[in-house]
């Protein structure tokens, strides 16, 4: 599960984590979807292979369960439904009951500080919705958003002064969006969100509610600063990394002009 808290120190710039330190390799992958054995069986005893073999096939399950309800599966929740519906190795299946798994995969995909999605559906659903908007010829856009000065702020009055800022840029974001937009928490002070059937001009009106709406009652002045970049309607394929480091450099020319503003980039098909 993701940590509660706010360290700057795990958000890595946005160049070098996209260029290939946050992204998965088979064997961190295969590690990570272990998890929801322990998790969910703290008393299995598996091999290292036996692991390794069921690790496989309950993600493969994951992946077929998602793609035919048409949303994600998180992964807890596909391993029970795999041990329950599968492998049979659930031999009471009373236990699982229908609101202990939704609660299952609501956390499976929830950021626990800010109650926004996590980096692992943010990923999940922006391939999708490229592909969606590729294939209808429709707009989108991703937006980043970042809160200015959070360092400073978790050393001159603490981490929970911190989380409250973090918390209120969620709130601020959650309010300016539409049902159809998917914001996320990536990590640290960064969050993201995709704006389906949004053109660029749409998206910076987006990133003004949200800049108002986190000034809107506030007894502290928090800011933040923004990095915008639409989907290129021009045919060329774009993929959701490229797309993510635009963003980022757009984010980085806010931060570095001073904060408190947005930067709109476009995609450049030499990037």
């Amino acid at each position: 599960m993701p940590s509660a808290g706010n360290s700057v120190d795990e958000r890595r710039s946005g160049i070098e984590r996209r260029s290939g330190s946050d992204r998965r390799d088979p064997g961190v992958a295969e590690e990570a979807a272990t998890l929801p054995l322990q998790r969910v069986f703290p008393h299995a005893r598996l091999s290292e292979s036996e692991a390794a073999k069921r690790a496989a096939a309950i993600e493969a399950h994951r992946r077929a369960l998602g793609s035919r309800l048409g949303r994600n599966v998180g992964a807890v929740v596909a391993a029970v439904d795999y041990m329950l519906n599968i492998s049979g190795e659930l031999v009471a299946p009373t236990i699982v009951e229908h609101e202990a798994l939704e609660l299952l995969e609501h956390r499976s995909v929830t950021d626990p500080l800010t109650g926004l999605f996590n980096r692992y559906h943010f990923d999940a659903t922006m391939n999708r919705e490229i592909a969606r908007c590729r294939r209808y010829g429709v707009p989108l856009s991703l937006l980043l958003v970042d809160v200015d000065r959070l360092k400073l702020m978790n050393d001159r009055w603490g981490h929970h002064a911190g989380d409250q800022a973090l918390g209120r840029v969620a709130a601020a974001i959650q309010k300016s969006l539409r049902g159809t937009d998917i914001a996320a928490r990536l990590g640290g002070d960064e969050f993201a969100i995709i704006l389906p059937d949004t053109d660029a001009v749409a998206g910076l009106i987006v990133a003004t509610r949200i800049r108002r709406n986190l000034v809107e009652n506030a007894s502290t002045m928090v800011t933040v600063s923004g990095g915008l970049v639409e989907l290129p309607r021009d045919g060329v394929e774009v993929s959701a990394a490229q797309l993510m480091l635009v963003a980022d450099q757009a984010l980085y020319a806010a931060k570095n002009s001073g904060g408190n503003c947005v930067v709109q980039r476009e995609y450049q098909s030499d990037e």
